[in-house]
């Protein structure tokens, strides 16, 4: 796999080539880079949102949108500045929102750590996940990414897909469903079954433009 650090070594000298050219021209554009900005800012601000909703919902507000949305930010920040890696995801996507859920029904469950340190507990397993990825960047574990043939990356695609598929179709019930009242009135019944043939059609809506 080479020497260690040899891979961030190259990783930093390809980018300091372009480093000062990619902010002159953001700077020297204008107003010309407010289209793309605003189009990146709501690309990577909207499934923020979403996500961090449900993410709240499965973790009882442990995590909600307010943390999803300011870690999106930082890591945002941090990686414009001093970022190598075009292609990194930076935001919240589904298999992060099972993890949370993972973990904090675990120390839900768990009498030595409870609902009050999961975000103690939660916080550890980042932090060594994080040293562990800073482990495979030194000794360049990426370049065995090329004993790997494309279909772990379809089959992680995939992935991806069928989770979004199941969200969405449990909201879309969920629009649905009746309110948690024991008599609902008929008012409540029609606002609801409205709610949910508008979700039906926005969620029809997105799935053409996405095709």
């Amino acid at each position: 796999m080479g020497a260690p650090f040899e891979g961030i070594i190259q990783d930093v000298k390809g980018r300091v080539k372009c480093y000062k050219q990619d902010w002159v021209c953001a700077i020297c554009s204008g107003v010309s880079i407010l289209a793309p900005t605003f189009y990146i800012f709501f690309a990577s601000a909207l499934p923020v949102i979403a996500f961090g909703e449900q993410l709240s919902r499965d973790t009882n507000g442990s995590l909600s949108t307010v943390e999803t949305l300011a870690s999106t930010a930082i890591c945002g920040i941090i990686h414009s500045i001093i970022g190598g890696q075009p292609l990194l995801i930076l935001g919240v996507a589904e298999p992060t929102v099972i993890m949370y859920t993972y973990l904090y029904n675990f120390g839900k469950n768990t009498p030595d750590l409870g609902v009050e340190l999961f975000l103690a507990w939660a916080g550890w397993v980042c932090f060594w996940t994080a040293f562990m990825l800073i482990l495979l960047a030194i000794f360049n574990a990426c370049n065995i990414i090329t004993r790997f043939t494309r279909i772990a990356g379809e089959l992680f695609g995939m992935l991806i897909t069928v989770l979004f598929f199941q969200e969405a179709i449990k909201g879309l019930v969920g629009e649905f469903s009746n309110p948690k009242v024991e008599e609902p009135s008929s008012e409540q019944i029609q606002w609801q079954y409205t709610n949910g043939l508008l979700a039906v059609i926005f969620f029809s809506r997105t799935n053409r433009l996405h095709t």
